[in-house]
């Protein structure tokens, strides 16, 4: 008996979705919305205009939520649980965005405008292979069990590297932990009793003779032992910075020399650390999906 072929796998496919509002609010306000459905049912909705606000263009702004497919009605049931003070949707509030087409030439409904399918979702190997300069992909070739002796060029390491993983011959070496370093046995000074002056490596404590002058004499005996000035500590350089309530704050932080879309930046550094839990110059190096993933945290 013939095999029954087999049932199309139905609802929307994960990625971004992206659709525009011309003259939204006023002539000149057009708006982008942005729809992104993740795995394990979480998604963002983000609007941005190319008018400012102070020339009356819609603020931008962005939610999160969970997601779910309504297979009868064909709907994205979204409901929102982080809200944008800025603007956009509240939290707890579900939006129901109509879904049409199927895979790549789908789309979905979001305030009267229909938002297709535009990319797929970041893929975390192709970004950390792009970080790679040309000998880290060749030794992580090299590592992974590859033989790269055909590879000159960027995209043949690339091109290589990708495809042992599509097909699964891609094996990294396992990273083994670095090993505890042994503290160094503490040797035990012996110690003195000031009434034994033949202990070993010690000296009774020699009584001073008396100084020549009165002045002289009462200083070396009555004047007590300077103590060491603690280290001072070096005050954090906070110049070009700005607190968090004026970074958070639209109608003060665009009247700040600041770029709108890195305004974790301009934070200081131990501000910066505490919200991010990473330095300034390690978050940098993070891919952008990364950077943005934990902004919207």
């Amino acid at each position: 008996m013939a095999d029954e072929p087999a049932a199309e796998l139905s609802g929307p496919l994960l990625g971004y979705y992206c659709g525009k509002s011309s003259n939204y609010s006023c002539p000149g306000d057009h708006v982008t919305w942005e729809i992104v459905l993740l795995e394990g049912g979480r998604c963002s909705i983000e609007c941005r205009s190319e008018l400012s606000p102070s020339k009356g263009g819609t603020s931008a702004w962005q939610v999160e939520g969970s997601w779910e497919w309504d297979e009868d009605d064909e709907e994205v049931v979204v409901t929102v649980t982080k809200e944008d003070p800025l603007g956009g949707p509240r939290r707890d509030r579900d939006l129901k965005l109509d879904y049409e087409g199927a895979g790549e030439q789908s789309s979905l409904a979001f305030k009267g405008t229909r938002c297709p399918w535009s990319r797929p979702l970041p893929d975390a190997f192709v970004e950390e292979l792009a970080a790679m300069s040309l000998k880290e992909l060749k030794a992580k070739a090299e590592a992974s069990g590859l033989d790269p002796s055909g590879c000159v060029e960027r995209d043949e390491f690339v091109s290589l590297l990708q495809r042992a993983k599509a097909s699964g011959t891609l094996k990294e070496k396992p990273k083994v932990p670095a090993k505890p370093q042994a503290e160094a046995p503490q040797t035990e000074l012996p110690k003195c009793e000031p009434a034994k002056v033949d202990a070993p490596g010690c000296e009774a404590p020699k009584a001073e003779a008396p100084a020549s002058t009165p002045e002289a004499g009462y200083a070396a005996a009555s004047a007590p032992p300077v103590a060491a000035e603690p280290a001072a500590v070096a005050a954090e350089d906070t110049s070009g910075c700005y607190t968090l309530e004026q970074l958070s704050d639209k109608r003060v932080w665009e009247k700040l020399d600041v770029v709108s879309t890195e305004r974790e930046t301009y934070l200081p550094e131990s501000v910066f650390q505490e919200l991010f839990g990473t330095s300034k110059e390690a978050f940098a190096k993070l891919p952008k999906w990364k950077r943005d993933n934990e902004k919207k945290k």
